[in-house]
């Protein structure tokens, strides 16, 4: 036991030396190990005076329900504005057990004009199988009411039809996670599947675990650019927990994910990766016109170098000119941020821009992905 223990140590410290970028926990979850979405149809009362109209019919028939169920008569002439039908969301996260609080969101589906002041009554939150997992319920709070904390801008642009209830969700029924198969395999899912990452967090962990013992040189294995799979050894299989502790913190260099361009069309905003080209290519959005050209080109080394050779290399030149006759140049390179920079000066606006990286990457000249968000 006390060996067992000092190898646990030794694993610890082998796992934070291996050189690397990121850890195994923060690019990879083990499978089994998993959020669950809830949700449920409550009702919000006590609101002053902002709550679903008449015309909400559906209000009506779930206060009915309601005062049904408290042994009241029913009446189908209700003129209250102070209750509201809302739809009540929340992520079970793993590891939850009976009797733990988590946050809910509340989203009005009638015609309330404001949830600000009510409280939620007691909504039972169903799974996707139809089991009910975790009753909501409590003071409903508002981007006013909570200073801020839903980021502002909830209270800013008046949106008050939604809120939340902070640790308003009482957990009724456990999800378990398992996540050591009967094989005593624990498979790794990759947040961003890649080749690359897959053999390297694979290798990582191997080469981690052989400095412990080298009958541990070949745990793990890539199944595929999504799925590495880690099969626990005898001596671990009572400690899975600490097991499990030591290989997520195994570090490894991931593949760099640098060959995207997003674009935000409501902001304007370009994130662009470093590896993105552009290849030869000519493009006229209405006042605008892009030339991109490459041209192969060789260094012919001195005669009297022996051993020399001619190095080849393609020179690239990017020219965009404006409705008003202004012209940028940029000499021997050709990337999307040159070209969204050369924009920038002549006054192109973020739409011009999407449409032309759009042709461009329609034209097979963007050397990466684009994402239009």
């Amino acid at each position: 036991m006390k060996r067992l223990a000092i190898a646990f140590a030794c694993l610890l410290l082998a796992a934070r030396a291996f050189g690397g970028i990121v850890e195994v926990r923060n690019v990879a979850r083990p499978i089994g190990q998993r959020d669950n979405q809830l949700s449920g149809l409550g009702i919000v009362a006590g609101l002053n005076g902002t709550g679903d109209t008449q015309l909400t019919v559906f209000t009506q028939q779930a206060l009915l329900n309601l005062l049904t169920t408290y042994g009241l008569d029913s009446t189908t002439n209700l003129q209250s504005r102070n209750v509201a039908v809302v739809m009540v969301t929340a992520t079970l996260r793993p590891y939850v057990v009976n009797g733990d609080h988590m946050d809910v969101l509340v989203s009005s589906v009638g015609d309330c004009t404001s949830l600000a002041g009510g409280t939620l009554i007691q909504t039972p939150l169903k799974g996707a199988d139809g089991k009910v997992y975790a009753v909501a319920q409590g003071a409903v709070s508002i981007g006013e009411q909570m200073g801020g904390r839903l980021g502002g801008l909830i209270s800013s642009t008046g949106y008050s039809t939604a809120g939340r209830v902070p640790d308003g969700a009482l957990v009724e029924n456990e999800v378990p996670s398992t996540v050591v198969d009967d094989d005593n395999v624990i498979r790794y899912a990759l947040k961003i599947p890649d080749m690359s990452s897959a053999a390297r967090m694979a290798m990582a962990i191997n080469q981690t675990f052989a400095g412990v013992d080298p009958r541990y040189a070949d745990i793990a294995s890539a199944k595929n650019a999504g799925e590495v799979d880690v099969a626990v050894p005898a001596d671990f299989r009572e400690y899975p927990v600490e097991f499990m502790a030591a290989v997520e913190q195994v570090q490894f260099n991931i593949e760099e994910h640098a060959d995207k361009v997003v674009v935000d069309e409501r902001t304007g905003t370009v994130v662009i990766g470093f590896k993105v080209q552009i290849d030869t290519c000519a493009i006229a959005h209405g006042n605008l016109n892009v030339n991109v050209r490459t041209t192969d080109e060789a260094s012919q080394p001195a005669w009297f170098q022996p051993g020399s050779s001619a190095l080849y290399f393609d020179n690239e030149n990017l020219n965009v000119k404006g409705g008003g006759g202004n012209l940028v140049t940029i000499p021997e390179t050709a990337t999307v941020q040159d070209l969204v920079n050369a924009l920038n000066v002549i006054g192109a606006t973020p739409r011009d821009l999407i449409s032309i990286l759009q042709a461009i990457k329609e034209a097979g000249a963007l050397h990466g992905d684009l994402e239009i968000m």
